[in-house]
Parts: C-alpha cells; sequence; structure tokens
C-alpha cells in the first residue's frame, strides 16, 4: 500500500472519502428497497467501503408471479469500476454452489474479476436461501436444541434407507420453517433468475452480462430461459446444464478426468513412449488394488486411494499442479517397484506445493553462477514482498475491526463479548454437558429482541461469581445500540459455526427439490456399473448415499422444462476444465445444443472454474465480453504445455 492508498484509507476512516457511488439508489427502486450494510470481513487492502466497494441487501419478491407479497432480503455487493468512463452493462457474477456464498469471497472474487474492472463495474449477491441471504429459511428452534452438534459438524442426516426420515436434523429444520409459513418451493432456481433482472434494475442498470460458475451456470442458462430481457453476454464456466442428471453422473466427475489425462499423455511423444497403454494399466492397477496386491510402504493401496490424485487437482487452483505425475503414480503402483513419485504424492497427502525457493533453484540450476545469484536475489524479494503484503492486510483488518467496533457494535459490547468468553470456558471446564446447554441458549439468544434482560439471564444461568457480577455490570452500563450491536455479534458468530450445516440445507434446498425427481440412488449405480474404469462406486459411492439419504425429507417439485436444452441466441463463452471432477468438461458441449450464438473451449491444467486455474481465460474472458460477437482462437487452450514428470527408474529403461 502506498502513502495514496493509505491518506484514501485515512479519509475513509474519518468520514471524508469521497462516495464512489454516489448515483445509486439507495431509497427504492421499482419494487426493491436497497439498503447499504457493512461489508463482510475480511476485503483486500485496497479497496475502501463506499468508494470502490459498496454492500447492502436489496429486497426481491418471495414469488415473482406475487411481486406485492412476501419480501425476502438479498445481501449483494459492486466493485466499482477503475475507469471514469466505465460500460454501462456492468459484469455480473452467479455463485455455485447450490447455497455457497459469494459475499464471503470478495477477496477471492476481487482478484478473480480484477480484470473486468477496467471497463466495467462487477456485481454479485448471495442468492435466495443460500449464504449471507439465508435467514429467510432458518429453523432458529432446531438449530438451538441442536447447536452443539452443528458446531462440531456432528448433526444427523438422513440416511440412504430413510430409516431416520423423521428424526434428523434437517427434518426437524424443515418442519420448523413449513410452520412458520415459508413456502420452502419458492426457493429454487428459476425464482432465482427472476431475482437477476429484478436486482440489476434496482441497482440502475438496464443491460448486463453473466458470468456463471458450477450452480452459477445452471442459473445463467434458466436467467436465459424465463428472463432475458437485457443479457448482453454470458460466460458459463464448469458447467452444470439442468438437462443433465447431475447426481445420477457422480462417476463421470472421476472417470472423465481421468480420461482426459490417459489422452493428454497418448498425445505427448514422449509420455506415451514413457507411459504406453495408460488406460489398461490404469484398470489393470485397480483390479491388482481391490485384490490387495498393490502394496506401498508395507501397506495395501485402495482404489479410492488410486482415484485421489484425479480428483484432488480440482480444487488446488493455487497450487502446483499434480498433472506431470499421475503417469508415473499409475504406473509405480502398477509396477510394484521403488516408487518415488508415489511416495511424493502421498506423503504429501495429494498437495502439491505453491512455488518456492527449491522450485526457483531447480529452475536455475543451470544459468552461470553470477545470474543464479541475481536470481536467488529475486526470490529473496519475493519472500519479503509476500510479507509486507501479510503485515498490511492484518493492519488494514485491525483498523477495519476498530471501525466496526466503533461504530457498528459499541466500545461495551464489544469488550462484553471478549468477558464472556473467558468466562464460559471457565465455567464450563471440561463438563460437555454444561458446554452444551450453553452453546444452545447462546444460539437461541439469535432469534429472540435484542433486551439487557435476556443477556443477564443467560449470564446468570451460566456464569457465576466475580465473572458473572462483572458481566452484568457490563450489561448494564451498555447503551440501546451497544445491546443491538451485541446482538448482532451473536448472529455473526453462530451464523460462522452453522455455516457447514446451512451449506448442507441450502444445496439440498435446490438439488432435492428440483433435480431428484429426475436423479434417483438406483440410477447413480446403474450409472456408475458402466463405466470403463471399475471400482468408482468405492470412491463415489458416499457422497451418493449422503446426496440421496438426505434428499429424502424434502418435498420433489416437479419444474416445467428442467430437462430440456435452454434455446437462445444471445452470444455466450462456454468453457470446460479437463480436469474438473465436480463439472465435466463435456459439459460445456452438452450446454450448447441449442444455443445457436455460442461458442465453446476446453481448458487444460484446469479443475473447477477455469478462471481461477489459467491467467488465459480471463483474457478470453475480457475480450468476449468487450465484443461479444468476436469469433476467439484456441490460443489460451494451445498455450498451456504439460511437462510430464519423468521419474529416474524411467530415464533408466530407456
Amino acid at each position: 500500500m502506498d502513502y495514496t492508498g493509505i491518506l484514501a484509507l485515512i479519509s475513509f476512516l474519518t468520514g471524508n472519502a469521497e462516495d464512489g457511488f454516489s448515483s445509486l439508489k439507495v431509497a427504492t427502486a421499482g419494487n426493491a428497497p436497497i439498503t447499504q450494510i457493512v461489508c463482510p470481513r475480511p476485503l483486500p487492502v485496497n479497496e475502501i467501503e463506499g468508494k470502490t466497494v459498496f454492500c447492502g441487501t436489496v429486497q426481491v419478491p418471495e414469488d415473482h408471479a406475487s411481486p406485492d407479497g412476501r419480501k425476502i432480503s438479498l445481501e449483494f455487493a459492486i466493485l466499482k469500476s477503475h475507469s471514469l468512463y466505465p460500460e454501462s452493462d456492468p459484469l455480473v457474477y452467479l455463485q455455485g454452489g447450490p447455497g455457497a456464498s459469494a459475499m464471503v469471497q470478495i477477496p477471492l472474487l476481487a482478484g478473480a474479476f480484477e480484470p473486468w474492472r477496467k471497463t466495467r463495474d462487477v456485481i454479485f449477491w448471495d442468492q435466495r436461501s443460500a449464504g449471507l441471504s439465508g435467514q429467510s429459511v432458518k429453523c432458529f428452534n432446531a438449530l438451538a436444541s441442536n447447536a452443539a452438534k452443528i458446531a462440531k459438524k456432528e448433526y444427523t442426516t438422513t440416511a440412504i434407507d430413510g430409516s431416520n426420515e423423521s428424526n434428523n436434523t434437517i427434518a426437524d429444520c424443515l418442519r420448523e420453517i413449513e410452520a412458520a409459513g415459508i413456502d420452502i418451493s419458492k426457493y429454487n432456481t428459476t425464482e432465482n433468475a427472476k431475482d437477476v433482472s429484478t436486482i440489476i434494475q434496482a441497482l440502475g442498470y438496464t443491460s448486463y452480462n453473466m458470468y456463471g460458475v458450477s450452480y452459477g451456470t445452471k442459473l445463467a442458462l434458466e436467467t436465459m430461459r424465463v428472463a432475458p430481457e437485457g443479457i448482453r453476454a454470458v460466460i458459463i464456466d464448469g458447467v452444470a446444464p439442468s438437462w443433465v442428471k447431475l447426481y445420477d453422473t457422480f462417476a463421470q466427475k472421476v472417470s472423465e478426468p481421468i480420461e482426459h489425462v490417459v489422452e493428454q499423455c497418448k498425445a505427448d511423444e514422449t509420455c506415451n513412449a514413457t507411459f504406453p497403454e495408460l488406460d489398461k494399466v490404469i484398470i489393470e492397477t485397480l483390479h491388482a488394488a481391490k485384490a490387495g496386491k498393490v502394496i506401498h510402504q508395507g501397506k495395501p493401496i485402495e482404489p479410492k486411494t488410486i482415484f485421489r490424485p484425479f480428483e484432488e487437482r480440482n480444487a488446488k487452483y493455487g497450487n502446483l499442479s499434480m498433472t506431470p505425475y499421475l503417469p508415473a503414480f499409475i504406473y509405480e503402483l502398477h509396477r510394484g517397484k521403488e516408487m518415488p513419485t508415489v511416495d511424493l504424492l502421498v506423503g504429501r497427502d495429494f498437495v502439491m506445493p505453491m512455488p518456492g525457493d527449491d522450485d526457483v533453484a531447480k529452475a536455475s540450476a543451470t544459468l552461470p553462477k553470477a545470474q543464479r545469484a541475481l536470481i536467488g536475489t529475486l526470490a529473496d524479494n519475493a519472500v519479503i514482498s509476500a510479507r509486507i503484503d501479510r503485515s498490511n492486510q492484518n493492519v488494514v483488518e485491525e483498523l477495519r475491526d476498530e471501525i466496526d467496533a466503533e461504530k457498528n457494535y459499541g466500545r461495551v459490547a464489544t469488550l462484553f463479548d471478549s468477558e464472556l468468553e473467558k468466562a464460559l470456558i471457565a465455567a464450563r471446564g471440561s463438563d460437555d454437558a454444561k458446554a452444551a446447554s450453553m452453546v444452545a441458549d447462546y444460539a437461541a439468544l439469535q432469534n429472540i429482541n435484542a433486551s439487557k434482560e435476556a443477556l443477564v439471564t443467560f449470564v446468570k444461568t451460566h456464569t457465576s461469581g466475580e465473572a458473572s457480577t462483572r458481566l452484568a455490570a457490563l450489561i448494564d452500563s451498555m447503551s440501546e445500540a451497544e445491546v443491538a450491536g451485541y446482538f448482532a455479534i451473536i448472529q455473526r458468530d453462530i451464523a460462522k459455526s452453522e455455516e457447514a450445516f446451512f451449506g448442507d440445507l441450502y444445496l439440498f434446498n435446490y438439488a432435492c427439490q428440483e433435480d431428484l425427481p429426475f436423479n434417483s440412488f438406483e440410477g447413480y449405480q446403474k450409472f456408475t456399473a458402466a463405466q470403463e474404469y471399475p471400482y468408482i462406486g468405492d470412491d463415489a459411492d458416499e457422497a451418493a448415499r449422503f446426496v440421496f439419504g438426505s434428499c429424502i425429507p424434502f418435498k420433489q417439485v416437479q419444474r416445467d422444462n428442467w430437462q430440456v436444452p435452454v434455446k437462445s441466441d444471445i452470444p455466450t463463452l462456454s468453457i470446460g476444465s479437463l480436469y474438473d471432477s465436480q463439472t465435466p468438461a463435456s459439459w460445456a458441449k452438452v450446454a450448447t445444443e441449442e444455443l445457436t450464438n455460442a461458442q465453446v473451449f476446453m481448458i487444460p491444467e484446469a479443475g473447477h472454474g477455469a478462471l481461477l486455474y489459467q491467467p488465459c481465460v480471463a483474457d478470453m474472458g475480457v475480450a468476449f465480453i468487450n465484443q461479444p460477437g468476436r469469433k476467439l482462437s484456441n490460443d489460451c487452450a494451445e498455450s498451456i504445455k504439460i511437462e510430464w514428470h519423468i521419474p529416474d527408474w524411467a530415464k533408466a529403461a530407456k
């Protein structure tokens, strides 16, 4: 952060920052009132609330067929364009999941979509029944009674045989939601799609572009189907069309990346010569592993361990790729002799590190001594620069915490929170039952009106002696605003402990209602049995049982046209990642069956969401959004080369 950035930060801290969103309508726009809120933490160092980033809530109809009926609030963010002359059509990012939060990923999204901010605002929000916008479908009583289990991620789900269909945390939650008069069937992708245009209009835009990832691609396609007005161009990345049986095809998510590794190795002269008939060797190795005949360091290797590296690439966009090592990994398990590559991958639990000093030293080993020394200095500077960046981030976050304590919670509320935590830890000791009671009562506070009396009751119930007296005195000294601030702290803290549970609930809400009518556990088993690579079920069965079992308490809702390909002439860029083990790359082509103005590209060396893996994907995406009618070349994919790992034992065999 330079002096200009520091001065801008001071301007924000003192309330003198220039309004970067003066044209945003913060009162009412149509049927969608907007309110500014504090952005979720952390924020990137250079983002200044109200100047470069704006966070708020926007109200949309729960049922778009009844626009004057019940409203729900969705949390959104706008990353302002860096240009004084931005294009009028923003880029709208549609988060995946379903049910995941974009708002808690502002640092990641700000980095990923930085190239578009040169010319456009970037907008995203947490969808209905998702992330920070999920308050409208919460089950406070069920949460309170299961709070301790939820905090430990031990809540119960429905068994695949339905034996506990009515006696599990999700079933309890659904009953409470229904009893509250909430029509959970309205929390679906079609209503989500209609939210898109409602929000865009509320924010003062008339046309826009979409970039969807994962479930966000399904939402983008559905928006093209049911609410296409104002859409200028669409990018779908990591594609999941609604007309694909996503859950029957769990095994395809593993088998297809394996096929791509086999194909790419075969197409490379060195790889194919070193590791011939790789597909056959993989199959033989899987059979041997199932028979207990593949041994590594004295222990048998199971088939699912063989599948792991093909999957693990999927979420490691910040790490070195394992792809170059996979043929050697398979061959070493098959040969049963020396296993340096297996040792490497298994020893790192299939997580390749970020590039570091060793990689720089190895790459520069053949340079003259003087040049190596200069490269070493550059590497040292890189370490120093990274340390400074981390320090700046920590300092700015501390400043923001100070602001939050002062403006949003209150000093006494913040002090009370710190003192209460210490007192509860001391009071519970090692008594698990007492700890569970504390958590349940604390969770229950989020669903009552903010009051000193409620806090006093909680303190007297769970603390005693001097600590209890001090806490009561702090409560007594709180202003009305500070009491409200402390209840906001409760909601913030409880939300963190509930993230895993609600992540599942929100996902199931969509998957179980609108996808499961077209999927079944029997269909999954049939599809899995037909795969080329044996024992994929060993790897996928657990996830399939979890999803199909958890869906049992939900009412399935048949959707019009859900299994019908979207027809549209809106310019569309469809991107598949060859090592995507969540949404197989081939689905990027399937999605464009009825899109008459679409271009499809397959990106090697990329997992789920190619944008996060290969910088050239952003180059391609920016070019497309700037000129949607442009015919793009395949230069991005062709620029990505794999340097296959050839271990010493293979070199010696030549």
